[in-house]
């Protein structure tokens, strides 16, 4: 009896600019291959895609979607996933990665709770308007005309509301109805949520259903460095906004995003960001400023078609 193919687990991080969090990732040499790829991958925030040409699957952990020309995906955060063309086709796509939080956080001053999305594919003919709002940001974000992050937000707030109601008419299925075997994936979207709260690694691998020593031997296997790790550094991360759109105190940042004391916040910061808070915010240093990323595997975001796992060049 054969055995089946191991599914290899990538986690692909984009370093979102902190102003504006939305990454566009466009062009004609963004073609899916026809080879089914053994590597599900998924992200660090909301993947929006339209298919420009040809068809296809969106494989996910326990289903398959079939795509075609004209479809508008969304994946958030956390969700295994990989593209693959119909066999002899090379599909072409373009993709926006967002945080819709950080983006419209001054245009929900309630703090509307953002909707629990779960995958799903929108067909042009049934979803004319997510394919408009998705297609004229893509545009604005390859123009960078006059005021073109305005306009950019706006829309992103239309497409909040779109979101809401698909989700209110039961469209697209919910992680609670279908289930999830990502094990890690309650342990993330906890650390993403409460990174401002004390973090017990014991409590995270409860939510996994997995032993303490098991959950952290996944996680590494998995997100390249330790559950402590990867939660100062999501803390590091709040912070950098913080700094940089706030006048709060140093220490009043480290507090608010989970730090207990000044001196480790200090040190977790300078190891990340390559310097110290004071220092980021100044607005000639914090604009060149590479993170570190010393807490992910060498698996980046897919800046450029790559022919593993699913990417390919036009030859």
């Amino acid at each position: 009896m054969s055995r089946k193919t191991k599914k290899v687990v990538e986690f692909r991080v984009y370093d979102l600019p902190i102003h504006f969090p939305v990454l566009l990732l466009d062009g004609e040499e963004w073609l899916i291959s026809d080879r089914m790829s053994n590597r599900l991958h998924f992200h660090n925030c909301l993947e929006i895609g339209i298919c420009h040409a040809e068809t296809g699957v969106l494989a996910f952990e326990e289903e398959t979607m079939s795509y075609r020309e004209g479809d508008v995906s969304c994946i958030p955060r956390h969700v295994l996933h990989t593209t693959c063309s119909t066999k002899g086709e090379k599909s072409r796509w373009s993709y926006l990665f967002v945080d819709l939080e950080k983006l419209l956080y001054d245009l929900l001053p309630e703090r509307v709770a953002m909707p629990s999305i779960s995958h799903c594919l929108l067909g042009r003919d049934r979803h004319p308007r997510m394919h408009f709002l998705v297609s004229a940001i893509m545009e604005e974000m390859k123009g960078c005309r006059e005021n073109y992050e305005a306009i950019i937000k706006s829309l992103f707030h239309v497409l909040y509301f779109e979101l809401l109601r698909l989700e209110e008419t039961g469209l697209r299925s919910s992680d609670e109805q279908r289930g999830s075997s990502f094990a890690l994936k309650p342990a993330l979207e906890y650390i993403h949520d409460h990174y401002g709260q004390p973090i017990a690694i014991e409590m995270l691998a409860e939510m996994c259903h997995l032993s303490e020593t098991h959950f952290r031997r996944r996680f590494v296997s998995i997100m390249g460095t330790s559950p402590l790790n990867f939660i100062n550094a999501t803390r590091v991360n709040q912070a950098c906004v913080l700094l940089l759109t706030t006048e709060q105190s140093i220490l009043s940042v480290a507090e608010e995003v989970g730090f207990t004391s000044i001196s480790s916040f200090n040190r977790c910061f300078q190891q990340i960001m390559g310097v110290s808070p004071k220092t980021y915010r100044k607005p000639s240093v914090h604009e060149q400023i590479e993170p570190q990323r010393k807490y992910v595997l060498k698996y980046k975001g897919w800046m450029i078609p790559d022919a593993q796992p699913e990417h390919i060049r036009d030859e």
